[in-house]
């Protein structure tokens, strides 16, 4: 009887202790303000791609539109979340719109 009730503590405290484990979840391209602040308009999109990395949202039906995109919700505390849109006409970055833009630079 007394292994049996102690089985019973120890098999219930590991299930407890598992439940108690919650990952970070993260989704979509990590936005760096560093490399946001390297935008400049007039940017060709290769040149975006190579500072930003491929957009996590880019449609053929809106090729000149590509949307960076991302989302962190930790274990603790409070979820983050950056949009980046940015706009091309002619091959060259014309427009920046999202949560987070590049910072003017103190040169």
């Amino acid at each position: 009887m007394k292994y049996l009730k102690l089985t019973l503590l120890l098999l219930s405290l590991c299930t407890i202790s598992a439940c108690l484990y919650k990952p970070n979840i993260q989704q979509g391209n990590v936005l760096d303000q560093k490399e946001v602040n390297k935008l400049r308009p007039g940017m060709t999109k290769e040149q975006v791609r190579f500072v930003l990395g491929n957009p996590v949202l880019n449609t053929n039906l809106e090729n000149d539109t590509w949307y960076y995109l991302y989302y962190l919700i930790p274990a603790r505390g409070d979820k983050v979340e950056k949009r980046l849109t940015l706009t091309f006409v002619n091959d060259q970055l014309t427009t920046m719109e999202g949560t987070i833009k590049p910072e003017a630079s103190e040169e």
